[in-house]
Parts: C-alpha cells; structure tokens; sequence
C-alpha cells in the first residue's frame, strides 16, 4: 500500500466520522475505540468465572435447557439483582410469589403481561432499551408467537401453521434490537427451551432450540442449563406419600457459545426453592434449618 491510498483511506475514515459521529470508525488503540466489554456480576462467584467476569452489557444472551432446570429461577435471581428489569412473561406463567422469593421488588420488577404475539414483545423490547432499562428477559422463546401464526390459528385451529415464520421474525427484528441496546447497555436475556431433532442422526446432536440460526449467532452468550441432582429432605408431611421432599436443585450452567470469553465452561451452583441461590458451603446448613422447620410444623 502507497502512501497515496493511506491517504484515501484515511480521508474516507474522517468523512465517515463526520457524517456519523466520532467513534463511528477507529483503529485499535486509539481513545475511541471501545473500552472493551461492559460487565456486571451475576451474583454466583463460579458464574462469573465461566462467563469471563459477569453478563456483559448491551448484549443479548440465550439461557436455555429442558424442563425443570432451573431457567426461569436463574432468570428471576438476574433480575433482582438490577434496580429494574423487565420481565416479558410470554408463556403466561409468571409466578410473583416465587420471583419475590428471589428478592425481586415491587416497582423494581416490571411485569408486561398483555404481550399476546412476538412482534408486540420486540416493540416493547425496543421501547424500554431506548429508554435505558439495564435488563429484559423473555420467557420463552417457543411463546414470541409471530403476529400472522397467532391470528391464523385463532381463525382455524386446525390449520397447520407454516414452518419457519418464527425464525423469520427473529431474522428481522434482532439487528434492530441489537443496535438499540448496543447503545443503551441494556442486557436481553432470551429463555428458550429444547426440542428433540426431527432429523437427527445416529451421531451428533439430538435435540435443538426454537428460534432459527438468526438467534443463536445474535447472542453474544448461550448458556445451557440443566439440573443435576435435586436437593432433597426426609419427607415428615403425612400427606405426603414420598419418602423424600424436593427443597431444591443442583444447576450445572454450561457456556455453549460466547463472543465475550472462552466457551465451555462450566460451573454447578446449588439452589433453594424458597432461598434461592447459595454457595455448596451453605447446603448442609440449610438443609439441617428446613428438616428442623419440618419436624416443628408436622410434629
């Protein structure tokens, strides 16, 4: 390259900048540039270990695994631990009980519970990043209805919807969203949930996540989550046939993705149902406190 096309080129970047903003092109190193990536701490020590120190800002992060693994749990615990978030309830099962149990608060959680198809929940998405919210989370996936599935199945139950809409409406409205909280520094965190592959082989993966390839390479994170082993009491409720009662559960997380740290790690975290998250430390503790609270209640 002659010292004529260095030229150019760097005239090219000042109209750019002129038009767009300073900061709008920059060479790695110069104090424009991006001061690397935002963070904030998940609140579990080995979660922000896998994550390379915390959930990062102005990015948007997939959390997805089976049933009964823990998802919306970790998801209400995020959400507390911000001065507020929105919550977007798409499958219509929000629990207020349990998300205070995660010491969620009244005017810090906002709960949109009219979201009826995926289009209005991305207009709201939009709207509450412009305005600068720290987090949104959906809840899930599977539930961000497109507009035109939802009113054909109301019409014609029967119909069979057409395959693909929803994955499309995420090919359209993810950059738009991208770009609006890459400048709000609001974090969206997407909850989705697994399927079993139609056409897996005899090798490989057999089970995949709703939403298209568009959503996965949009999210700057994917943590797979699953429940390891329950954490469990001797059952003293007489009405109550089990020989044991479930008080909680062992979530292993899983980076299956990331964009922001080296992927694959993985960390196990225990957590009570009615205490939410704690340290391994803790278990035996609580354990001993919840059998105690039993034998006075069923005594």
């Amino acid at each position: 390259m002659n010292e004529k096309q260095m030229a150019k080129i760097l005239d090219l970047c000042k109209e750019i900048e002129k038009k767009q903003g300073v900061g709008s092109i920059y060479s790695l190193g110069s104090k424009n540039a991006n001061a690397g990536v935002k963070r904030w701490s998940t609140g579990i020590e080995d979660l922000d270990i896998i994550t390379g120190g915390g959930m990062p800002k102005g990015r948007m992060i997939e959390i997805f695994g089976p049933e009964s693994s823990g998802k919306t749990s970790l998801a209400y615990h995020l959400c507390s631990l911000h001065p507020m978030c929105l919550f977007i309830p798409a499958e219509g099962t929000f629990d207020i009980e349990r998300a205070k149990k995660f010491n969620n608060r009244p005017k810090q959680m906002l709960v949109y519970r009219n979201a009826t198809t995926g289009e209005d929940m991305f207009e709201k998405m939009f709207d509450f990043a412009e305005a600068g919210i720290p987090l949104i989370v959906v809840d899930s996936v599977p539930y961000m209805t497109p507009k035109a599935l939802y009113e054909a199945t109301l019409e014609d139950a029967e119909k069979q919807p057409q395959r693909g809409q929803l994955a499309a409406m995420f090919s359209r409205t993810l950059k738009p969203l991208n770009d609006i909280i890459e400048r709000s520094g609001t974090t969206v965190i997407f909850i989705n949930q697994v399927r079993d592959k139609m056409d897996a082989m005899m090798f490989g993966e057999k089970t995949q996540t709703p939403g298209g390839h568009a959503l996965k390479h949009a999210m700057s994170l994917r943590i797979q989550v699953a429940r390891r082993a329950w954490i469990e009491v001797p059952n003293k409720n007489p009405a109550n046939s089990a020989k044991t009662e479930k008080v909680g559960l062992i979530l292993k997380s899983k980076v299956v993705k990331s964009k922001i740290c080296n992927p694959l790690g993985e960390a196990e975290v225990p957590m009570f149902f009615d205490r939410g998250f704690v340290s391994f430390d803790d278990v035996s503790e609580i354990r001993k406190e919840i059998m105690a609270e039993n034998n006075k209640k069923y005594r």
